[in-house]
C-alpha cells in the first residue's frame, strides 16, 4: 500500500485523511494510498473490516461501494494516481 509497516500506515492515514478533509492539496502518492487503504479495509476480512464493515464504521455495503467507484472514477480515471506504484492500461470512462 505504500506505507512502512503498520505503525506509518496509521500515522500516514490520520495525516493524508485530515488534509483531504480539510481540503488541502494531497500528493498522487497520498492519494494512491488513501484509495488503495480504503478498497482493502473495506473488502478484506483479513487485514481490514470486511464483513463488519457496517458496523464498525455505519455505512452499508451498498453505499460504500457506491462511493467508493466514484472515488476511483475521480481519482482512477481522471490520472491522479496513474503511474505512482506502476503502470496501467488506458481506460475509457462509462
Amino acid at each position: 500500500m505504500g506505507f512502512q509497516g503498520v505503525a506509518d500506515l496509521f500515522e500516514e492515514g490520520r495525516r493524508i485523511g485530515a488534509a483531504i478533509a480539510a481540503g488541502q492539496a494531497v500528493s498522487r502518492t497520498d492519494w494512491t494510498r488513501a484509495l488503495l487503504a480504503t478498497e482493502i479495509v473495506f473488502v478484506s476480512d483479513v487485514v481490514g473490516s470486511g464483513w463488519d464493515w457496517e458496523t464498525t464504521t455505519g455505512y452499508t455495503d451498498s453505499a460504500t461501494l457506491t462511493l467508493l467507484r466514484g472515488l476511483q472514477r475521480k481519482i482512477v480515471w481522471g490520472g491522479v494516481v496513474g503511474g505512482v506504484f506502476g503502470t496501467r492500461p488506458p481506460r475509457s470512462a462509462p
